[in-house]
């Protein structure tokens, strides 16, 4: 990943973690609205969830420069997302919901420099997500 995208996630991440549960309840919020059939995928407490979710961002966020400590962590995830009936086309729609929320959160201040930056990280994260689930089945 180069500087320029990892410092633009850094930044705009720091801007959200003083607001992260609103953002969280948001993003929640508009990805049942939009995608219903989602909903069913989260069986616990839709708190811890978000607790979950934001120890996961923070995690993919500290290792931009250096993921590969992080790389089996997130791979498990992917596997444990398989497990609760997680698809392959449901990153997009998750993927799609997130960047919509940032930009919600952030205003402005969300760039497409800002939103590329993004869509870069979440697709790197999804597509080790995805392998973890593809090696969980093998």
């Amino acid at each position: 990943m180069n500087p320029q995208t990892a410092a633009l996630v850094r930044d705009t991440w720091a801007e959200i973690v003083p607001i992260r549960k609103q953002v969280c309840a948001d993003f929640y919020q508009r990805l049942f609205a939009r995608h219903p059939e989602l909903r069913p995928l989260f069986k616990g407490d839709i708190d811890r969830q978000t607790a979950l979710f934001v120890t996961m961002l923070n995690t993919v966020v500290s290792a931009l420069d250096n993921p590969k400590p992080v790389v089996p962590l997130i791979k498990a995830v992917g596997a444990r997302h398989a497990d609760y009936g997680v698809k392959d086309a449901d990153y997009d729609k998750f993927a799609a919901v997130l960047l919509d929320s940032f930009a919600h959160a952030l205003g402005e201040r969300f760039t497409p420099q800002v939103r590329r930056a993004w869509a870069e990280v979440y697709a790197e994260l999804s597509a080790t997500m995805r392998q973890g689930a593809e090696e969980a089945v093998d």
